[in-house]
């Protein structure tokens, strides 16, 4: 028996290795981790999105075509990325964890795939798409609003900015982290 023969018949003879029910458990944990870290950004982006709709309700944005133009962005950025996480969303779901593990992983990859494409790409175009269109609104803010209230929502609005794509910039980090070692 040459030595490739006998490579391939030692490899033949290695037992097949199952995963540990605790490996299972912590799969089926960090998944349902990532479900519920994206169902609480759809409830804050929805709840950011109804009050950007009583606002511009309230407003009568209707009357002011900039207004309304820029209101109606910065709620279709919100709405666009909440239908992003709801079908990633279903996506996880559809993730069966009693299928083949080649079926599963390569689902999981897949996932692991549309949320990096989803974190890279889209979220910076919508959060570009939220405040051009929130700094549009500016001379109409400097119209309508006292000059120390108007300042406020300046400095407010680019403090805001600037928390907020750090607090965006970690979670993605986070959650691409947790879906790595899902991948791996």
């Amino acid at each position: 028996m040459s030595d490739f023969e006998q490579l391939k018949s030692n490899w033949k003879e290695q037992p097949i290795q199952k995963p540990s029910e605790a490996n299972f458990e912590a799969l089926k944990g960090s998944i349902k981790r990532v479900a519920k870290k994206q169902r609480l950004t759809n409830v804050i982006l929805l709840t950011t999105a109804g009050v950007l709709v009583i606002f511009f309700f309230y407003i009568g944005a209707m009357d002011f075509k900039n207004v309304a133009l820029a209101l109606g962005a910065m709620i279709a950025a919100l709405v666009v990325r909440v239908l992003v996480e709801f079908f990633s969303q279903a996506h996880l779901k559809n993730l069966s964890t009693t299928s083949s593990i080649q079926n599963f992983k390569g689902k999981l990859e897949t996932y692991y795939k549309n949320r990096i494409w989803v974190h890279a790409v889209l979220t910076p175009i919508l959060l570009a798409i939220y405040s051009y269109a929130f700094w549009t609104l500016l001379p109409d803010f400097k119209a309508s609003l006292s000059k120390g209230f108007y300042t406020y929502v300046v400095w407010s609005s680019l403090v805001l900015l600037v928390f907020f794509s750090f607090f965006i910039y970690f979670q993605i980090k986070k959650e691409l982290k947790e879906l790595k070692e899902l991948k791996d």
